[in-house]
């Protein structure tokens, strides 16, 4: 299956996840904006570490999106909002890109004095939801 795993982070929570994914899935990750844009991809898995707004670096890369760059995008969230892609998924979708509506929440504890960082449970978590996605949510 041809897919990329890409993640945007200002502070590197979402890395882990998305490397794992990359891993067991066998394909490419990279950060928003990626190295070499999307061609012909099943499936874009999308980690984002945000609140309540969907950053601007990932909003420009899914406009270019379209059915010949990548047919389905899924999200995954750290500390986010499933309801702040709903502008992001009409776009989407408007263009013929299906966006998956299992949206996956990780939720990533900081400190004051600590960034937070993901666990070996959170990223189990992540890497079961992207094999649902590829084996029950795909269009």
């Amino acid at each position: 299956m041809k897919a990329k795993s890409l993640h945007f982070s200002k502070h590197g929570t979402v890395q882990p996840i998305a490397a794992e994914i990359g891993r067991v899935h066998q394909c490419v990750c990279d950060q928003i904006p990626p190295a070499y844009p999307c061609e012909g991809e099943k499936v874009v898995f999308i980690g984002v570490d945000m609140t309540n707004k969907v950053p601007g670096p990932v909003e420009n890369f899914c406009r270019d999106l379209n059915p010949t760059r990548a047919k389905n995008v899924a999200f995954y969230l750290i500390n986010g909002k499933p309801e702040a892609l709903d502008g992001l998924k009409k776009d989407l979708e408007g263009r013929g890109v299906h966006m998956v509506d299992d949206v996956l929440v990780v939720e990533v504890k900081s400190s004051f004095f600590k960034k937070g960082s993901v666990t070996d449970a959170d990223i189990k978590k992540a890497l079961d939801w992207a094999q649902n996605v590829v084996d029950n949510k795909l269009q």
